[in-house]
């Protein structure tokens, strides 16, 4: 997986954390372990094949990041 760095205290030490004690209702979410920030979580779904549908959606909310807006 390619996490960015905490987008708050720049740190590289992130990591995508499992919360939910059973694999069906398991959710995902991308957490900084400096600062404790916490990206949004993903559930497993029913459709999904595997846990790592959901494990890539939190990898790719936690990557998404606002553009930066060109001044005139």
């Amino acid at each position: 997986m390619n996490l960015k760095p905490c987008p708050f205290c720049g740190s590289h030490d992130v990591a995508i954390m499992r919360e939910g004690k059973s694999d069906k209702n398991a959710a995902y979410r991308v957490v900084c372990r400096h600062c404790k920030t916490r990206g949004p979580k993903t559930w497993v779904q029913p459709w999904h094949d595997t846990k790592f549908v959901a494990q890539g959606q939190a990898e790719a909310a936690w990557n998404k990041r606002p553009g930066r807006r060109e001044t005139s």
